[in-house]
């Protein structure tokens, strides 16, 4: 008898963005971390089963942050494949917090208020420093595709469907224009 495996899978994300006084907050990764490491990054984790998406936005953001997010609006969703060679579906988020008194919880990197306007001078997961600043405009949900290549690296990246640079392993810092 063959072993039945289902043909499609992936794993849900949530991954938060809070806005306050011109800054947003990001997480340094761990060293230790699989992945990302030593990267800036939006606040997020795993969706629970039978949890709903803002749900566990809202769950992961009090876990890692204590902090409650006063408004959360859907702003993009992005479908990975190849991340450590899974396959993962992100719901990302931005949202205003009630106060900037974050703290992080266990296994959270650095927690830090970044100012916008010095996203570039920050070692930022190569994605974010592309996709945050369309995030911050956006009206409606952007809808994302990304290939990685089996590590933490992404390799090509789609916005609506179009081809969008990704900055090189040496200049993977900073929001790109």
């Amino acid at each position: 008898m063959s072993e039945c495996r289902p043909r499609h899978q992936a794993r849900l994300a949530s991954l938060v963005f809070l806005v306050r006084n011109g800054a947003v907050l990001l997480e340094c990764r761990p060293a230790t971390s699989d992945r990302f490491a030593g990267l800036w990054d939006g606040v997020g984790g795993h969706v629970e089963a039978g949890e709903d998406i803002e749900a566990a936005a809202r769950r992961e953001l009090r876990e890692e942050t204590g902090l409650e997010a006063t408004s959360l609006s859907l702003r993009g969703v992005i479908h990975e494949t190849g991340l450590l060679g899974h396959a993962y579906v992100v719901f990302l988020f931005v949202g205003e917090a009630s106060s900037q008194a974050a703290r992080p919880g266990a296994g959270v990197g650095e927690l830090a208020w970044q100012p916008l306007d010095a996203l570039a001078e920050l070692p930022l997961v190569p994605d974010i420093g592309v996709l945050l600043p369309r995030l911050l405009e956006a009206r409606e949900p952007l809808f994302v595709t990304e290939r990685y290549d089996g590590g933490d690296v992404p390799v090509a990246l789609w916005v609506g469907g179009q081809e969008v640079p990704l900055p090189r392993a040496s200049e993977a810092q900073g929001v790109s224009a």
